[in-house]
């Protein structure tokens, strides 16, 4: 056979690249009618996807104007080949992590958190399955018993002892603030007291939490997009991670077992107060699964006492630099408990339960500023389709709370300014169950946060006990001149009002009466 003229030759191959093409669109068209776009969002460069335009500072923010920029609630990108998947409505988060929860309950790897630090205890963190089911057992029914037989007592004992020392020092509120946060979850969950101040469980909370709420917004270290870097040496250059990580381990090891330990010890010498740990290991059965029954009682407490110091620290904080700001809601919510108390004892729990105010106040304080703004990062068990968006198997999945609670078709106009009114009826009277309770505050679906109503209780407890005995205004400077504080909040799992001054004024000479007398009855 001739061979074809030069010609031919180069049309020949011109028709098989083209049929090739043709071939390669219809795949495709065919593999896109099967699985449907990923949502939209930023597309970022090769290989490293956004990574290099990936908000370092409240990153929440970002995804929602991200949200707007696109014009969808779900919006996603790449970071070093991950798929990242953002949910920032109401509406997707019911979808997937509640209604869908079966492959949406599951943690990424996170292996600066759990493999790192040593987390993997913590049922915040740990992978979704039978392990799991097992704590969140345990931890719901013992918070529940925890709530109906002493978690009152514990919290205004903690409430009555930060009155005290705001009086003594108010100018220390912050350190006050820790102080009540841990002596709750210490006594509730071990029957620990604590000292006044420097006390060494609280600071190994501290020094644990520290690299937990670093560490847990993903993605925070490069680890937790590529982790092989896990098994790289300390001494390796870019490696200070590992020796942070090292650091931090010893005191979330520390966390889980120093307490427990102290509380055991008074259990079995008969000394110890009722509390989570002396019910918990009453309850356990002799025989050969005693060991892996308080192996998970010692992961449940480690898990209250780690989660309950940070987070009720962070809502109580915005509570004071919300009546900082905004005096007018603060003298409208003394006014009612001063009506609901007089002037002659400090709140009880049956006051607040009948002041609507205050528990708008304190819903309020739950949504302006979320504790945790992106919750957890949850990761996909299978392939997923929503909205005509295609979710692969294996996608990190954000709930961003912050957007959600800012969303005013939910909670009203102008969500960005502090109004307790918004969760009241027009008269005032009773809570509007047509806005709904900031609950997205505490997570979604399987992996909701089950200590909430314990937060919940400290915090109104502690708010109602401030705004009945304190003014709380504006700091003065050496001039004399008020200052006001910036809303200026920090970064991480957890977000915190960065510090800020304020001026605490007890509001009558009887009431430091009652501080004083009540600080007594604590001690004793």
């Amino acid at each position: 056979m001739a061979a074809l003229p030069e010609p031919d030759f180069i049309l020949v191959k011109f028709c098989i690249a083209a049929a090739i093409l043709g071939v390669t669109a219809l795949i495709f068209q065919k593999l896109k009618s099967v699985h449907p776009s990923y949502p939209p969002g930023p597309k970022g460069v090769p290989i490293l996807g956004v990574m290099l335009d990936f908000p370092q500072e409240r990153p929440w923010i970002k995804f929602k104007e991200w949200s707007e920029e696109y014009g969808s609630d779900i919006t996603s990108f790449e970071v070093l080949g991950k798929r990242m998947v953002v949910l920032n409505s109401y509406a997707a988060t019911q979808a997937l992590l509640v209604k869908r929860s079966a492959i949406y309950s599951d943690r990424p790897e996170l292996p600066m958190v759990n493999d790192l630090q040593g987390w993997n205890w913590n049922l915040a963190f740990m992978r979704y399955g039978p392990t799991w089911k097992e704590h969140r057992k345990l931890f719901t029914q013992e918070v529940q018993h925890a709530l109906a037989h002493f978690s009152k007592k514990y919290a205004f004992g903690a409430a009555h002892r930060l009155l005290g020392s705001i009086l003594s020092s108010p100018e220390d509120f912050g350190a006050h603030l820790k102080h009540l946060t841990g002596y709750f979850t210490l006594s509730v969950a071990y029957g620990l007291d604590i000292k006044p101040a420097g006390d060494p469980y609280v600071e190994i909370a501290e020094r644990a939490n520290e690299g937990l709420v670093k560490a847990a917004s993903f993605p925070s270290y490069l680890v937790d997009a590529i982790p092989a870097l896990k098994y790289v040496p300390e001494w390796f250059p870019g490696a200070k991670f590992k020796r942070d990580a090292r650091v931090w381990a010893r005191y979330t090891k520390t966390l889980r077992e120093a307490p427990f330990q102290a509380a055991k010890e008074r259990y079995v010498h008969g000394t110890g107060k009722p509390c989570v740990a002396s019910r918990g290991l009453e309850n356990i059965q002799s025989g050969g699964a005693r060991q892996e029954q308080e192996s998970c009682l010692k992961s449940v407490l480690g898990t209250f006492y780690s989660a309950g110091v940070d987070t009720t620290l962070s809502a109580l904080s915005t509570f004071v630099l919300a009546m900082v700001l905004h005096p007018e809601v603060q003298q409208t919510a003394q006014k009612a408990i001063l009506e609901a108390v007089g002037h002659n004892r400090l709140p009880e729990f049956e006051d607040i339960q009948s002041i609507p105010y205050l528990q708008a106040l304190v819903r309020e304080v739950f949504r302006w500023q979320p504790v945790v703004p992106m919750a957890v990062p949850r990761t996909t068990t299978a392939d997923d389709h929503y909205g005509g968006y295609f979710i692969p198997k294996g996608s990190t999945i954000i709930a961003n709370a912050w957007a959600i609670l800012q969303d005013e078709s939910i909670f009203g106009k102008d969500t960005h300014i502090f109004n307790p009114e918004r969760f009241l009826t027009e008269d005032g009277s009773r809570l509007n169950p047509s806005i709904p309770s900031p609950d997205m505050a505490f997570g979604f679906g399987r992996r909701v946060c089950p200590g909430r109503f314990l937060a919940e209780h400290l915090v109104v407890v502690t708010i109602a006990s401030l705004l009945h005995c304190f003014d709380i205004n504006k700091a003065k400077d050496e001039n004399g001149k008020e200052t006001c504080p910036n809303v200026d909040y920090s970064t991480g799992l957890v977000s915190y009002p960065k510090s800020f001054a304020c001026d605490f004024k007890v509001r009558s000479t009887k009431l430091k009466g009652l501080i004083l007398e009540a600080g007594k009855d604590v001690e004793n």
